[in-house]
């Protein structure tokens, strides 16, 4: 999203001069991915390995004044994930690879803030068996992974939630697309796949400032999309 001209352009020479390829096509991923539901315009909230990008796309054409990039991304999650099972279980050695695969299969938001804070008394420890056969017990860190995209200050940084940042990335936009990109919300990425995020992320978006809420486009069921490109 953010990847200068020049880059770009020496990208296309690579192709040609080094790969031989007979013609080349670039696109921004945020206008692929709104094409892939039949949209033109909306805005995409790509949650990647090590950021977020939110982009208003009109008519085809993402508004890089509005655009942002969110310092959060699915390796900061990862760790955080690490760093939370090594309190509850100090014994225990877990390679970062297994902590990936454990929030892929653990990992999960719950429906509020209010929810998150009353967690800790009331969440059912699960235990785990690692592939060295080490047994571990996840409890509340299974939340935290979530939670951090909408209090950032879990994972020390000083900024909004990923819906404020939404809203915010929209209001640049010109009054006449505000609605349009609103109501045609699309979450990319493999997080968004994380049990609840997407219950949360409306409920957010339907307590927002905002006059008009986000709606989230899904991509069809039958969608041949890999999951990376897909909705919850």
């Amino acid at each position: 999203l953010f990847t200068p001209k020049a880059l770009r352009e020496q990208l296309v020479q690579l192709m040609f001069e080094k790969f031989n390829v007979s013609g080349f096509y670039d696109s921004e991923q945020a206008v692929l991915s709104l094409y892939a539901v039949g949209r033109i315009s909306g805005c995409t909230v790509d949650i990647g390995h090590g950021k977020i990008d939110i982009a208003p796309v009109c008519e085809g054409a993402v508004q890089h004044v509005a655009s942002k990039r969110f310092e959060i991304g699915g390796t900061d999650l990862t760790n955080l994930f690490a760093q939370e099972l090594k309190k509850s279980n100090p014994s225990v050695n877990i390679d970062i690879s297994d902590v990936e695969r454990l929030k892929e299969q653990y990992a999960c938001c719950t429906e509020d803030q209010s929810a998150f804070e009353a967690i800790a008394s009331t969440c059912q420890p699960e235990t785990h068996t690692l592939p060295d056969g080490q047994v571990i017990t996840i409890e509340k860190e299974r939340y935290i992974v979530g939670e951090a995209l909408f209090q950032p200050s879990i994972l020390g940084l000083e900024d909004y939630g990923i819906v404020h940042q939404l809203i915010t990335s929209v209001s640049n936009v010109a009054s006449e697309y505000q609605k349009q990109l609103l109501e045609n919300t699309m979450l990319c990425g493999g997080t968004v796949s994380m049990t609840g995020f997407e219950d949360r992320f409306q409920r957010e978006a339907n307590l927002s400032a905002s006059a008009i809420r986000p709606t989230l486009v899904k991509v069809p069921p039958s969608s041949p999309l890999p999951k990376l490109w897909r909705t919850c």
